[in-house]
């Protein structure tokens, strides 16, 4: 059946067309809103970047301290369980290690990560190296390590109390720093 004349046979009134929506514009976002897009996303990663890398260091360190802790509470332990075997800790600043050591035989190089500093070794006589009796108590009487973020401010303390031979981790440097 031929159409009339205007109408275009859609369905609708005649001399119109049935127009289907967004027509001749193509789908997709304005330059706008992929500015605004970029923008925003820019903005995020400035602000979480930093946080991010300041939670790495921080995390490194405080799993570096504890390393070490728990590396002094074995070599505790041993000097402990075994009276004539002496194994002591010997720090190294400058390399940013520690060793444990019997006698001149080094049982075990322990290298810092690489946003660790070893910043501070304070024993009482012995310089950089810890060992304990045969009843758990430290040789030079205690000290504390400290260990440092390398770009950033964050501290941790390894504390060895002198008389016990507790050994701790802790952010904030021992009572006897004050004078307490």
């Amino acid at each position: 059946m031929p159409c009339a004349a205007g109408n275009s046979g859609l369905g609708g009134r005649p001399g119109r067309r049935k127009v289907s929506s967004g027509a001749g514009i193509s789908p997709g976002y304005s330059l706008v809103e992929l500015l605004l897009v970029v923008g925003i996303s820019f903005l995020v990663l400035v602000v979480v970047i930093p946080a991010y890398k300041n939670t790495n260091t921080h995390r490194a360190l405080f799993m570096a301290a504890r390393q070490m802790a728990q590396d002094i509470r074995a070599c505790q332990q041993e000097n402990m369980c075994a009276p004539g075997m002496s194994v002591e800790i010997v720090f190294d600043v400058v390399g940013d290690c520690y060793y444990l050591a019997s006698g001149v035989k080094i049982l075990r190089k322990v290298v810092l990560p690489a946003e660790v500093d070893l910043a501070a070794v304070r024993f009482s006589d012995r310089g950089n190296a810890l060992s304990f009796n045969s009843s758990g108590v430290p040789r030079p009487g205690g000290g504390t390590l400290t260990l440092k973020g390398r770009n950033e401010s964050f501290f941790y303390y390894v504390i060895v109390a002198p008389v016990t031979g507790r050994v701790r981790v802790s952010p904030t440097p021992p009572a006897s720093w004050y004078g307490g």
